[in-house]
């Protein structure tokens, strides 16, 4: 009987040392995959002027809004330059601030296509 409480008290120990680590993974992974779908959606703005057909625009600090573009709750995104992007898709470059809810990160969309990047500090 000894023993068995012996083993159940290092079980729980093991348990309590590995939980708090496991959580923090757990979350790490959920802001990973949240991080990646923002990105999906912003990389989706040339898909969206070539369909519609009329160019998107977002004036230099104004929030980015708009239909077909659906970030993860919490997420939002402010044009630092001005967001353009050509009926025919072709994306300018532009700064974008972009608030999680970790924190805040500045993304660069690139030129032609509006592939992410992390901005040059």
């Amino acid at each position: 009987m000894l023993e068995l409480l012996v083993v159940l008290a290092l079980i729980s120990f093991m348990t309590a040392l590995v939980a708090p680590r496991l959580k923090n993974t757990v979350d790490a992974i959920s802001r990973s995959g949240e991080r990646a779908d923002a990105v999906r959606q912003l990389e989706r703005l040339p898909l969206l002027a070539r369909r519609e057909g009329t160019p998107l625009a977002v004036d230099k600090g104004q929030a980015l809004s708009m239909p077909g573009v659906e970030l993860p709750q919490g997420w939002s995104v402010q044009v630092i330059d001005r967001l353009q992007v050509a009926a025919n898709g072709y994306c300018a470059p532009a700064l974008l601030d972009v608030t999680t809810p970790a924190g805040n990160e500045r993304w660069m969309l690139g030129t032609p296509d509006c592939r992410i990047s992390d901005a040059p500090p």
